[in-house]
Order: C-alpha cells, then structure tokens, then sequence
C-alpha cells in the first residue's frame, strides 16, 4: 500500500528522470543546432559553499562555476544567453574555473548554437 511520503518520493523520481531525460535529448539535439556569431557582454565566476555527508565525500568545501552572458541576433532579432553547457559546470578549484574563465573575456567574439524552434535557446558548448 502505498503512503503519502512514499507517493511523494515516487512523484519526486518522476520528477528527476523527466528532467534528466529532457536534457539528455536537448543535449543531443544541441549537436544540430545553427549556429550565430555572438559576444560575450559579461563574465565571472561565482562560489558557493557546500557541506555534505554525502557520495563519498564529508565535510565542506567552495565550489566555482564560470557564468557568462552573451548578446546574438537570429534573422535580425536580437537574443541573449546565458548557458555555456546544457548543463552548468562547477568546478572543486578555483585555478580551474579561472582557466575557463580566459576563455569568455567580455568583448570576445564567440560562436552560439541556437535551437532553430526557439532561438531565444542558446548554448556555448556541447560539452
């Protein structure tokens, strides 16, 4: 017989796959995407501190994740984005999230891959 909070958890791992599928197929189709020339209009690094006592690790720690902003035009409209990845990567190291970092100085000119459908959907990487 199923409780509420087991009705609950169910709903939650429902919940986790949808999203975790969805992106898996966003990730993919990514790989098609057009592409626009864009430019980096704002980057940096942000922390957060972290405690767990789970997977493998206790205690606390900083991670790092390099956010950017970027302006494109798709058909003579103009777009902005935010998503280096489909997925954001942090990083453990600050020297790491700093080696990425170089990479989008603002000004930089870079390549945007845009969803054809929904152009206001846009990556940097696939990776």
């Amino acid at each position: 017989m199923l409780t509420l909070k087991n009705l609950f958890y169910v709903l939650v791992f429902g919940v986790v796959m949808y999203a975790g599928i969805q992106q898996a197929l966003e990730m993919g189709d990514s790989r098609e995407w057009p592409t626009a020339e864009g430019v980096i209009t704002e980057s940096r690094i942000t922390s957060s501190y972290k405690t767990s006592s789970e997977k493998g690790w206790h205690g606390s720690r900083y991670e790092y994740e390099v956010r950017v902003q970027y302006a494109y035009s798709v058909d003579g409209v103009s777009y902005s984005g935010k998503h280096l990845r489909i997925r954001p990567n942090q990083y453990s190291s600050e020297e790491h999230a700093q080696q990425e970092l170089a990479e989008y100085p603002v000004g930089q000119r870079v390549r945007v891959y845009y969803n054809p459908k929904e152009p206001e959907r846009s990556l940097l990487k696939h990776i």
